[in-house]
């Protein structure tokens, strides 16, 4: 069976045999993309999970006037699941798009939900994952309506530091909500703050 950064993020968090691993993994794939590939289109259903095992995505979607609403980004050793699909069998109304060159393992549901039937460490595992989830977007959700745009743009680089120098500039100004011109502006200012002290 072929190892992946998945296996060793599993197995440092739930006890699992080698029979189980294969059963998660027996309708899993591999996908390779390039830089400005889509690994999901808005209007696609797709039933697994992306795991980021090299690279980088982001997930976002165009609204009427066509603006681009960035919701989250990935790197490796990251989720990135599209709600819509995978647990409310939808289509998407989200793009997942590759930031730069990225391998990603996809996950069969099916086989998730299989695997937490039979293993209740692994279900336990998989329910934090998602209560994590929600409580990220909650926190995301609090702060682009209370917070001011400098405040937002802190919290981000404090929880993301490593992504910094690999995301575009573009794309952290519209994860906060706010124009490229005024993210440029608070890092100036920033800067400036950091050399008055």
């Amino acid at each position: 069976m072929e190892k992946f950064l998945f296996t060793d993020f599993l197995l440092s968090n739930v006890p699992l045999t080698e029979v189980q691993l294969r059963m998660l993994f027996q309708k899993s794939r591999v996908l390779k993309v390039d830089k400005g590939e889509m690994l999901l289109s808005a209007g696609d259903t797709c039933k697994h999970r992306f795991f980021i095992e090299k690279g980088a995505v982001r997930e976002f979607y165009v609204d009427e006037h066509g603006k681009e609403h960035l919701l989250v980004f990935a790197v490796e050793g990251w989720f990135v699941v599209n709600v819509d699909s995978v647990f409310f069998d939808q289509p998407s109304r989200y793009f997942i798009q590759a930031i730069e060159p990225t391998k990603v393992l996809l996950i069969d549901e099916e086989q998730v939900q299989a695997l937490s039937l039979q293993s209740p460490e692994f279900d336990r595992f998989n329910k934090q994952l998602i209560y994590e989830h929600i409580q990220h977007l909650q926190h995301r959700i609090t702060s682009l309506q209370s917070d001011g745009a400098e405040i937002r743009y802190q919290h981000f680089i404090k929880a993301y530091p490593e992504l910094l120098l690999r995301i575009p500039q573009a794309y952290i100004a519209s994860y906060l909500g706010i124009t490229p011109e005024s993210l440029s502006r608070i890092r100036r200012q920033l800067v400036q703050q950091a050399r008055q002290k």
